[in-house]
């Protein structure tokens, strides 16, 4: 992987939020035929769900097809691979998600360079993670959970959805930010960590608020803090890990992008367009069903989080003795 440009990536977010130039025909005349929209995440997870909602009413608003197009593995890498691949017409777009920046920290080599092969367009929603522990655990808030790894350091088992996963990275940062240490417990599916997580076989772990509102819901797990700089609206009643570790925060993102060399009519439509289709009352529907809020970013905006996140991520994975380059 080429060294990360972090200039070049807040240049081309401030080229595209800022600067004059365009063609106001090519604007108006773009998208002539149908668009794919590359999706790196498998189908039924939350990010292809939500790619596919926006897709269609952007179609809509376009009067042109917005094909989504999964296609998942390693983590989002393959697809992303593909969006940086594909030629920059206007007519093949990225859809990228939190993990887009913690694979640059996460990988050794990949087969893109995270910040000079796209441009970053607009942020268009974010959701926290949840911290949870069975309903039954003596776990009973964030503050009992530090206390508890602090006095038995390693004794505290947390799960994931595997190395280099978010939910993996947010109890490292926890674990970094609050001076503690906990022991590692992989998984393959969300099912089994969230039956092994009710049944005390772990303690607790970094749930997608999607997954853990109804469990918590249903009594079978107990919601510790909201990963987010401040409380959920979902969860208004679950204190941020911030009120307890000031400055923490873990936010799951999603946004669009484009492989770089896309034209600047293509690119002002997107930042035109695309922040509209989140404020319609059909998708904000969608997003609380998701637990997801609108958090439109533009350009620049979008870049400097992807900034701040590869470098959170790599500094936490630079620190954590048990997270594994790949």
């Amino acid at each position: 992987m080429r060294a990360l440009s972090i200039p070049a990536l807040l240049a081309a977010g401030l080229a595209i939020a800022g600067l004059p130039g365009g063609s106001p025909a090519a604007a108006d005349s773009y998208p002539e035929h149908a668009v794919r929209l590359i999706v790196p995440y498998p189908v039924g997870t939350s990010n292809e769900i939500f790619a596919r909602v926006f897709a269609q009413k952007l179609g809509e608003k376009w009067n042109r097809s917005i094909v989504v197009e999964p296609v998942p593995g390693a983590g989002g890498v393959v697809g992303t691979k593909a969006i940086a691949s594909a030629r920059a017409d206007g007519y093949t777009l990225g859809w990228v998600s939190s993990p887009h920046a913690i694979n640059a920290a996460v990988y050794k080599e990949l087969p893109y360079d995270t910040v000079n092969d796209f441009l970053p367009v607009v942020n268009l929603a974010s959701t926290p993670m949840v911290f949870v522990t069975s309903a039954d655990s003596k776990l009973t808030s964030m503050n009992a959970l530090l206390e508890e790894a602090r006095a038995h350091p390693g004794s505290l088992d947390f799960g994931s959805n595997g190395n280099g996963s978010s939910s993996h990275l947010a109890s490292a940062l926890l674990a970094s930010m609050a001076g503690v240490r906990f022991s590692h417990a992989p998984y393959k599916s969300t099912g089994q960590l969230t039956t092994d997580l009710a049944s005390r076989r772990i303690d607790f772990a970094a749930l997608g608020l999607a997954s853990a509102a109804p469990l918590v819901q249903g009594g079978k797990l107990r919601a510790l803090a909201v990963t987010g700089a401040q409380r959920s609206q979902a969860m208004p009643d679950v204190p941020a890990v911030a009120e307890t570790v000031p400055g923490y925060q873990a936010t799951a993102w999603m946004g669009l992008v484009v492989p770089q060399g896309t034209p600047r009519h293509v690119l002002d439509k997107l930042a035109r367009d695309a922040p509209g289709i989140i404020e319609l009352p059909e998708i904000q529907r969608q997003m609380a069903s998701m637990g997801l809020s609108g958090d439109p970013l533009d350009a620049a905006a979008f870049a400097r989080r992807i900034e701040q996140d590869i470098a959170m991520w790599k500094k936490v994975v630079s620190e954590a003795p048990d997270i594994e380059q790949r």
